[in-house]
Formats: structure tokens, C-alpha cells, sequence
């Protein structure tokens, strides 16, 4: 079971690469679910290969994205970790910037197999504010069975290396 959600939360931070769901100044909670080893490694977009994310371990609860562009050597940076909300799991997912600043972007992640996830972007439509995490947590956990609290598209990935 472990290993299942921690799968999901590397996969998870992948979505915020193709979409832009919720973002808020403040993560769900604070990183409390340990790096799975056998996450680290290289994901494409299923539908497209036109980027790669290198993943590695920032720490015991942090992954590291690189997201490499195939068409220019661009690379973007980005950090993530998994929250567990009332049985489901979410990335917390924020771009490395050169501010203290971080904004987050969520995203509820199924695991497929063990070199595919799905990742689904907590709609952009929430125009409520929070100034907690507990608030924020409370919130997704009160909507997360609404369909409509997810974004349509969701976007598999699978493991290339």
C-alpha cells in the first residue's frame, strides 16, 4: 500500500505540466509521507513525448522534477511532495523560483501500474481563500467525491527509464 502512494504522488506533480489546476499560497499539509525509491527515474506524458521529467529525491519527503524539453535544453524545476486526504492521495506541487514565495498546485493521482499514473488536477474553478492548511484540507475532503471539483483531462504518464 505504501508503495502505491508514493507512485502516485511522483506521478502527480507530472500534471501540473500540462494544466494549471487550484493553486493557493499553502500546501495541504505539511511532507509527512517518505520518498518512494521507485519513483526516481524518467516519465513522459503517455499521449506525448515532447517533454521528459527526470525525477529524483530531494529529500526523505521531497521529490525533485526536472522537466527537459525535447525541442530546446530548457529545464524547469519544480518540488513535491504527498498529502493524504481522507484516504486520497495529493501532490502538493510548487516550481522552483528564486523567491521564498511558493505557490502550489494539487492534484489527486491514481496509480495504474508500477510504470503508469494518472493525474487529476483539482479544478481552477475554486474561488475560495484559505489561510490554513487545515482549512484548505477540510475543504478538499468536504468536495473531493463531486465530480466537478476535478478537472476533465487527465493525463497518464508512464516510466521510460
Amino acid at each position: 500500500m505504501k508503495k502505491l502512494l508514493l507512485t502516485l504522488t511522483l506521478f502527480s506533480a507530472l500534471l501540473l505540466f500540462t494544466g494549471c489546476p487550484f493553486s493557493s499560497d499553502i500546501p495541504i499539509d505539511a511532507p509527512s509521507v517518505r520518498v518512494n525509491e521507485k519513483l526516481i527515474g524518467t516519465w513522459e506524458l503517455r499521449s506525448n513525448s515532447e517533454s521528459s521529467y527526470v525525477v529524483t529525491k530531494n529529500d526523505n519527503y521531497t521529490y525533485k522534477f526536472e522537466k527537459h524539453s525535447k525541442n530546446n535544453t530548457d529545464v524547469t524545476n519544480y518540488f513535491a511532495y504527498m498529502s493524504d486526504v481522507s484516504g486520497t492521495k495529493y501532490l502538493n506541487l510548487w516550481e522552483e523560483t528564486t523567491t521564498d514565495k511558493k505557490t502550489y498546485y494539487f492534484y489527486k493521482f491514481e496509480v495504474m501500474n508500477d510504470a503508469m499514473v494518472k493525474f487529476i488536477p483539482i479544478t481552477e474553478n475554486i474561488d475560495e481563500k484559505f489561510t490554513t492548511s487545515t482549512e484548505l484540507k477540510n475543504f478538499i475532503a468536504k468536495n473531493q467525491s463531486v465530480s466537478f471539483f476535478f478537472e476533465k483531462d487527465e493525463d497518464t504518464y508512464i516510466k521510460v527509464k
